[in-house]
């Protein structure tokens, strides 16, 4: 171990590499993991003072145990099971089940002859790059915006299959653990199903407590519903592994889809504190175990490390695919971006630093090549699959398929008006209305329709925000426009929510900052714009070539550029227009 100092000194360069690499991550919109990795690499290769031996010795594997029982607890908070129907559902079990043995299976048979593996550790191996991980797939789905049954299978895989894998590593784990010296007593499955029995029961149980405890503090205390869920977690995380090694995955996985699919208790705070915590988490595990890789290893290895990324690539997945969506009513371009996604991420990272560092102490030859060997693969396959799955999807006729929704709160009779003009523009469009009456009226003018869902839990916030890329808030209500703006912010960033111009003195809900962008202009208002339509203006669509300015001219509400792009008229200024450009203009009164 280093001397204090110079651990303080390498804890904090661990941290200010990892967020960094975050912020940048986000400006570029690249997955953080791109940065992540050879950051950690090069960090670890000119200094010891990030090395996780150094920094913290003994206490790194149990803290990364942790941390990927953080991870898989809030993958499972996400998993709501009545998302996984019709054909989706049956695609994805089997994607998951098929996945699952064959790119094991595949990884482990090519291991054995390409890194001169014992079939231990080549098991270990496949077992690990089982996994993908939501971390590095979404930003690339949020990116290329496939078609929506594309989108809804490759995110539940991601988080699906986390879990998976690493149920299938601790089972290779043990397996090749317990005929590691002669005269070991043999694995057998019956051991790994009393694991498993062990991580289900302590993950019920865990559960149950947390239900108990949440159900008390959200009434008289909900700032101490994250302190409750932790503790819980890592209650059960330990009595599980205590019981039985490696146990504590499956409990906390379980933990997250129970409280994920109650529907009395709310888990947002719980899901809100978790995903900055595993944010952080995650880059600071990804340039800690980057770190512990030792720079020649990778070198030896990285001709046949690509190799098998070919392999795993051009294949594996493939085939995978080919099996899974056999006789389902996905077309060939989505099967073939479905066939060209498979990155893997932070678990298989996590369980490759444990289960190789922990088998190559037990003297298992060649366990100490799992990690680099992962390295590789992660690295690849992130780096591959980040530069051309855009190009892919442009090339297959799918990329934007899921068209960037506009969602519009408001469903008077301009409010749909106004709908209508952006979906006649090009743009997907959702609108959101609490009356039934505007509900049913929009739906028969063709609009995607439903109830305002603002006050929901986190989890399903996000999923049914999950497209939407700006919203336009116009009820008559000028406090519910503020607020819903500042709700909205999080989700869709302060500069994509925009709300109408209060018609009077607003309620002091939320900062200023925090109630978004003043659409039109400040003398358009709900009643002025309502006064206006009830005159006969009319809403027009121009190009941007036949745009005539003057006193008479109507006035820009909106452009829609050939790529998309929505871009608003706020505080009185219009947007910018370029040639091809739609123009959504409001007709003067005459």
């Amino acid at each position: 171990m280093l001397p204090s100092d110079e651990i303080l000194t390498g804890l904090g360069v661990v941290i200010v590499l990892a967020l960094s690499c975050r912020m940048v991550a986000d400006a570029t919109r690249l997955p953080a993991i791109v940065l992540l990795l050879p950051v950690g690499f090069v960090a670890g290769a000119v200094t010891d003072d990030v090395h996780p031996d150094a920094l913290l010795g003994n206490a790194f594997q149990p803290l990364v145990t942790l941390g990927v029982g953080l991870i898989l607890f809030e993958a499972g908070l996400r998993l709501r099971l009545h998302e996984l129907t019709g054909g989706a559902h049956r695609v994805l079990m089997r994607l998951i089940a098929i996945g699952t043995i064959v790119t094991a299976v595949g990884v482990t048979l090519a291991a054995k002859p390409l890194f001169g593996l014992d079939w231990g550790p080549a098991v270990v191996l496949g077992a690990i790059l089982v996994v993908s991980g939501p971390t590095v797939v979404l930003p690339l789905l949020a990116y290329v915006r496939p078609t929506d049954r594309v989108r809804t299978v490759l995110k539940w895989e991601g988080v699906v299959i986390d879990p998976v894998g690493a149920v299938l590593g601790v089972l290779a784990f043990h397996a090749v653990l317990a005929g590691a010296s002669p005269g070991g007593k043999p694995f057998h499955p019956g051991e790994f199903t009393l694991s498993l029995g062990v991580g289900l029961a302590a993950g019920a149980v865990g559960a149950a407590v947390l239900w108990w405890l949440l159900r008390r503090v959200q009434r008289e205390a909900p700032a101490q519903s994250v302190a409750a869920a932790l503790l819980t977690l890592a209650a059960a995380l330990v009595a599980a592994d205590a019981i039985r090694d490696d146990s504590g995955f499956v409990a906390v996985t379980v933990m997250g889809m129970v409280m994920a699919n109650q529907a009395e208790l709310d888990v947002s705070r719980i899901l809100a504190f978790h995903g900055t915590v595993v944010e952080l988490l995650i880059a600071i595990l990804f340039v800690l175990i980057s770190a512990s890789v030792e720079p020649d290893r990778v070198a030896d290895l990285l001709p046949e490390g690509l190799a098998l990324v070919a392999l795993m690539v051009f294949v594996l997945r493939p085939l995978v695919v080919v099996l899974a969506t056999w006789g389902s009513d996905l077309s060939r371009a989505e099967r073939a971006f479905m066939a060209w996604l498979a990155p893997r991420g932070i678990v298989a990272a996590a369980t490759a630093s444990a289960f190789g560092l922990q088998l190559t102490q037990a003297g298992i030859s060649g366990a100490g090549d799992i990690l680099p060997i992962t390295f590789i693969v992660i690295f690849a396959t992130v780096v591959l699959y980040g530069l051309t799955a855009a190009p892919v999807a442009r090339l297959l006729g799918i990329a934007g398929a899921g068209a960037r929704v506009v969602l519009v709160v408001g469903g008077h009779t301009w409010g749909r008006a106004l709908a209508k003009a952006l979906e006649s523009a090009g743009l997907g469009v959702r609108l959101w209305t609490g009356r039934p009456d505007e509900q049913a009226a929009a739906r028969e003018a063709g609009l995607d329709a439903g109830k305002a869902r603002l006050g929901v839990d986190l989890a399903t916030r996000e999923e049914e925000l999950e497209e939407v890329s700006d919203a336009l808030l116009v009820t008559e209500s000028d406090d519910f426009n503020a607020l819903a703006a500042y709700e909205l912010r999080d989700e869709l960033g302060h500069e994509h929510v925009y709300r109408l111009a209060p018609s009077g003195e607003v309620l002091d809900l939320v900062p200023a900052y925090a109630e978004g962008n003043i659409l039109f202009h400040a003398d358009l208002t709900y009643a002025e714009l309502t006064r206006r339509f009830e005159a006969g203006a009319t809403l027009v669509q121009v190009e941007s070539a036949d745009r005539r300015d003057g006193d008479s001219a109507p006035a820009t509400l909106f452009v829609v550029s050939d790529s998309g792009e929505l871009r608003v008229a706020t505080g009185g200024r219009e947007p910018p227009s370029a040639p091809g450009d739609k123009l959504i203009c409001l007709t003067h009164i005459g």
